[in-house]
């Protein structure tokens, strides 16, 4: 017995002597003395042909791409009995993944041999389903890699970047850093991502919501001018700050009074008093409220069995804490939690001449020959056309002579809005910076998001989240070869 376990020991060093000679001590009973060993330890025990000693092959789970798109698949969860399916789409496509086990019944004589003449029955198992998904491992990798090198350089707590094809509501990115292997969850498990305040393995694109700061100030102009309340040339006088007689006094992010400007130039300077200008003295509660429901806010998109609604208060829903300063800090972007998806949603939609598309991740599902393909889906008209249109050229003026320009991209026209949101709790200088916007701008193809969370090195959307937005663009420009249409 000391030679069987001092061979064994050899090698599979992982198991110890004393384990070994604990499970040779319980006499007949068969025990597993290691799970999941390499190739190279069961070639050395094949050869070695050890007595008592039996390999059982076994199927399990690995992912090739290691980290990639890690935050999206989840993982499964394996032991001796079952395979579960736990985060991502592990967890969500779980049952059809899974498959159904097989199973064999028959009598058998003494030595152990089915009888000819016996009952016997098969139930043959059945595979689980193969599913494809939208996201472009090529643009993944990309992006995934750029983003952890942001985070990295910036000194972040975190960082989220995403891609949706604008016509047909497909994820073609969907990023966070830190992420982690599925491969080797278990080394993963104490991890944070999403400010550090959630677990690793969760999806931060659709679990994490945030304050998303100055880009809702595009949300707030498209809802009054699809109302025709407003032209991007209107014009207000901005001396930077505001008192609102039932609301807290608002003051412009770098405190600068602008004197008269348009509403193109309340984008372009990111003006918080402009914005709450707007959804005050022109829209108010109930010719705004119902347009950040149009948009998706507040309401589950239905790409995960583990996303975040995000939330809002407003007069109908709780009618005893709204206060009017709800709807003036909302009106550029504070007071209303979203995820980046519903944030990069309701950019889609402007995008898409007002059009909301439905955002899916599953592309095809094969379940044993059976198979269906996801079709792009209209969920709901959000804004008219001519808004969109007129939304659309405030945001290219945003991007041009505004806060959006380092993330313009040689030979294409943008139209993109950042967003630099402080979080309660946390001190000023650290901040959740973000740009959102689409491109080209002329004949949109992709949303593209990026945020970029407590920064130390720099605290604003247009230096954190901005650089890394113009190399995606780039990217995506290159690698679908759309044409340039701008000088």
């Amino acid at each position: 017995l000391a030679k069987l376990v001092d061979t064994l020991h050899r090698v599979l060093p992982a198991v110890s002597q004393e384990t070994l000679y604990k499970d040779f001590n319980l006499g007949y009973q068969t025990v597993r003395i290691a799970s999941r060993i390499d190739p190279t330890q069961s070639e050395q025990l094949r050869r070695l042909q050890l007595p008592y000693v039996f390999l059982e092959p076994r199927t399990w789970r690995i992912y090739p791409g290691g980290t990639l798109a890690a935050q999206v698949l989840g993982y499964v969860q394996q032991d001796d009995q079952k395979s579960n399916g736990i985060y991502g789409i592990e967890r969500q496509y779980n049952a059809l993944l899974t498959g159904k086990p097989g199973s064999f019944t028959a009598e058998f004589d003494l030595s152990g041999n089915p009888l000819v003449v016996g009952a016997s029955s098969e139930q043959p198992a059945v595979n689980g389903a193969d599913l494809t998904l939208t996201i472009d491992s090529s643009m993944q990798y990309m992006t995934q890699t750029a983003l952890a090198d942001t985070v990295k350089q910036l000194g972040a707590e975190s960082g989220t970047a995403l891609v949706i094809n604008i016509r047909t509501g497909a994820i073609v990115v969907m990023a966070g850093a830190p992420t982690f292997d599925p491969n080797q969850y278990g080394k993963s498990a104490t991890l944070t991502g999403c400010l550090g305040q959630e677990s690793v393995f969760f999806n931060p694109v659709v679990y994490c919501a945030y304050e998303p700061g100055s880009i809702m100030k595009a949300v707030t102009m498209a809802a009054a001018l699809d109302q025709g309340l407003i032209t991007p040339d209107t014009t207000f006088d901005d001396p930077g700050y505001r008192m609102f007689n039932d609301a807290p006094m608002v003051v412009n992010w770098n405190g600068l009074a602008y004197g008269t400007e348009s509403m193109t130039q309340v984008l372009e300077h990111s003006a918080n008093v402009g914005a709450a200008y707007v959804a005050h003295d022109i829209l108010g509660p109930k010719r705004y409220y119902p347009y950040l429901a149009k948009f998706g806010f507040g309401q589950a998109t239905g790409i995960s069995s583990q996303e975040e609604t995000g939330l809002y208060r407003t007069p109908w829903n709780s009618p005893k804490i709204w206060t009017p300063g709800d709807l003036t800090r909302q009106a550029f972007g504070q007071s209303i939690e979203a995820t980046p998806l519903q944030v990069a949603m309701a950019y889609e939609a402007i995008a898409n001449g007002g059009v909301m598309m439905r955002s899916y991740l599953l592309a095809v599902c094969n379940n044993n020959g059976h198979v269906v393909t996801t079709q792009p889906e209209v969920l709901r008209r959000v804004i008219s056309a001519r808004a969109a249109m007129l939304l659309t050229g405030m945001l290219r003026h945003s991007a041009t002579d505004g806060f959006a320009r380092p993330a313009q991209v040689p030979g294409y026209t943008i139209a993109a809005k950042t967003g630099t949101a402080t979080t309660q709790g946390i001190p000023k200088d650290k901040t959740e910076a973000s740009v959102v916007g689409f491109i080209p701008a002329t004949n949109p193809q992709f949303v593209v998001l990026v945020k970029i969370d407590q920064p130390q090195n720099t605290i604003y959307g247009a230096t954190a989240a901005a650089p890394l937005w113009k190399y995606i663009g780039q990217q995506l420009m290159w690698y679908y070869h759309v044409p340039p249409d701008a000088v």
